[in-house]
């Protein structure tokens, strides 16, 4: 499959994974809501309160997981995906001896028609790719990264 084609799908799957995370984390927070009323309705007491407060600690961690996501959405929905480039940039899926990378959130390795690592600009293995272009070399823990094709 030609890179930027395949670049289209890419992001088309990181969205659809982000887009399940978030329902999923919608669905935990509904299912707190919906224990929270249940509870208020049956319970008393000490063990009631201490029971409620643990869920609370829950929901504000799923909560806090969903702006992550949201975050992570936002940046994504932000990237122009059809659009070329010769360097290396926020958006640009590349080619190299090791592997394809697209450099947009970190989603780790996801499986498209081909095994692609969904890298963050800011992560220190995507901001050594920055910049670079066909044929540059990009060494990062040890390892030796050959740039080949960026889209």
């Amino acid at each position: 499959m030609e890179l930027h084609t395949l670049k289209l799908k890419v992001h088309e799957v990181c969205m659809a994974l982000i887009q399940s995370r978030i329902d999923g984390l919608n669905n935990e927070l509904r299912g707190f809501q919906a224990a929270a009323n249940e509870e208020s309705k049956s319970s008393a007491g000490d063990k009631y309160e201490t029971g409620r407060a643990m869920m609370h600690l829950e929901k504000e961690k799923v909560a806090s997981q969903l702006n992550q996501v949201l975050k992570q959405q936002k940046v994504l929905r932000e990237l122009h995906p059809e659009r070329k480039s010769e360097k290396v940039e926020l958006g640009s899926l590349l080619s190299t001896d090791q592997g394809l990378f697209y450099i947009s959130i970190s989603l780790g390795l996801i499986q498209t028609p081909e095994k692609v690592f969904c890298i963050s600009p800011v992560a220190p293995l995507g901001a050594a790719f920055l910049e670079k272009k066909l044929g540059d070399l990009v060494s990062f823990n040890g390892k030796s990264y050959k740039i080949g094709e960026v889209t």
